[in-house]
């Protein structure tokens, strides 16, 4: 009898802590918040608008089929950075055995996030031309200050990706051309949350004999943290329509990626008295590996370019991104703790983009843009990594052009997010309620030469 009590005593443990666990490393890899369009500085001043705009190398991103409509060798450097801060007021949180939650009232994320592109074109034959985007598809940074009442469900998250996407571009006709190309993309994250072992010591063993150990729930924390990483692969493909000399149409496509990652689990585990010891040597609190297949979602653009004079274009795109894909995500650990299966349920976004571009001189090209994208989180499903919901951007920027060869982007963007709420109940982790306020500001630099 003894034995099958400690038995059903460590599969509690071990379930809370996976949970705990596993649902922090999901949300981390995942939202429409981390799709990053920031890449190039002329998107950002025209509000992440350009599959249509064939004037500098950035096409090699947004739209590599207008690659055949430059002559002569093209490259664009670009770099920038995301700056997000989060504000967090707290409405009754609860501990995982239901206490409220301790903590500061309000709380804060900052996360920064610098960026660096690069793009470049290069015509092969009269009707065809070679392009390679070097940028971050995917992208987040969040660090909350380690004493907040959602700690058991994230303290850091961060996410890094690198793709190169190369692609071959063909006129098909004077007005027609398009592009096929692949994706690879390596991707890291990173993961740190408390462990809340005064909680895990209640549900394995029993409140009576834990509150003698002076075991409690929120008073003996340790730290768990994951790192894992992986390559996937993709295709992309696009098309170009030049329907009169003043109106160009363009549509864009990247395929899905199955990101494999794998890395390793690693706890900083508190020192607990006596029989209380075993609680930190389970299998979910045991360094080990870990790994998954990470889906990066499909994202399907379209827009147009039209010149209402010879000094001022208008620029439109509206995107699609197919989140809905994100249903749940399998977690397979290799220390002896079960599979955990991560319910998502996020959906599809929507984003429209307008933007002005105005040449008051020779060298002077003054540029602003608008979007409004729609948020795959939704007030059911929002959680404290991806505390996202509907957003505004405004741009503006202005370019430079010292000759017919070289020219310079600076541009300036803020995103205000909806304000929106939580109410985000993890097994082991506690309940988190409370009110999001996020913005974020974009900052680019673009250096353009042929």
């Amino acid at each position: 009898m003894a034995t099958s009590a400690k038995s059903r005593h460590c599969k509690r443990a071990t379930q809370t802590l996976v949970a705990a666990l596993s649902a922090g490393l999901c949300s981390a890899a995942f939202g429409s918040g981390f799709t990053v369009q920031s890449q190039s500085a002329a998107a950002i001043a025209n509000g992440h608008s350009g599959v249509a705009r064939a004037d500098d190398a950035s096409v090699a991103l947004l739209n590599p089929a207008l690659a055949t409509r430059f002559d002569a060798p093209q490259t664009s450097v670009a770099l920038g950075g995301i700056a997000l801060t989060a504000d967090f007021d707290n409405r009754q949180s609860l501990s995982a055995v239901g206490t409220p939650a301790i903590g500061p009232a309000r709380s804060s994320a900052d996360g920064a996030a610098p960026l660096l592109s690069v793009f470049h074109t290069r015509p092969l034959t009269e009707r065809m031309a070679f392009s390679v985007a070097l940028y971050t598809p995917f992208g987040l940074s969040t660090e909350y200050d380690p004493d907040w009442v959602g700690r058991y469900q994230v303290q850091t998250a961060e996410l890094k990706t690198l793709a190169v996407s190369p692609a071959l571009a063909f006129e098909l006709s004077d007005q027609f051309s398009g592009s096929i190309g692949l994706s690879a993309v390596r991707g890291q994250t990173k993961l740190i949350s408390a462990v809340d072992f005064g909680a895990v010591c209640f549900a394995a063993i029993g409140p009576s004999a834990c509150a003698l150990g002076w075991i409690l729930p929120q008073g003996n924390d340790g730290t768990a943290r994951i790192d894992a990483e992986g390559n996937g692969y993709g295709w992309t493909a696009s098309l170009a329509w030049q329907a009169s000399e003043r109106l160009r149409f363009g549509a864009h496509l990247r395929s899905k990626i199955d990101l494999d990652v794998a890395g390793n689990t690693s706890f900083r585990n508190p020192a607990l008295p006596g029989p209380f010891a075993a609680l930190t040597q389970t299998p979910a609190t045991s360094n080990g590996g870990v790994a998954s297949t990470l889906v990066l979602p499909e994202i399907a653009s379209a827009g147009l370019a039209y010149d209402l004079s010879d000094r001022t274009q208008l620029v439109a795109d509206a995107t699609w991104t197919r989140w809905r894909r994100l249903q749940d995500i399998r977690l397979r650990f290799d220390n002896g703790a079960a599979d955990s299966i991560i319910p998502f349920g996020w959906r599809n976004t929507r984003k429209l983009g307008l933007g002005l571009n105005h040449r008051s001189s020779a060298h002077w090209q003054w540029k602003g843009g608008l979007e409004w994208e729609s948020s795959a989180v939704s007030d059911a499903n929002r959680n404290a990594v991806v505390p996202d919901s509907d957003r505004f951007f405004v741009g503006g920027g202005v370019r430079y052009t010292f000759n017919d060869a070289r020219s310079l982007d600076v541009a300036l963007g803020v995103i205000r997010f909806a304000r929106s709420t939580i109410d985000r109940d993890i097994v082991g982790a506690g309940r988190l309620r409370g009110d999001y306020a996020l913005d974020s500001l974009h900052l680019g630099v673009q250096y353009n030469w042929q």
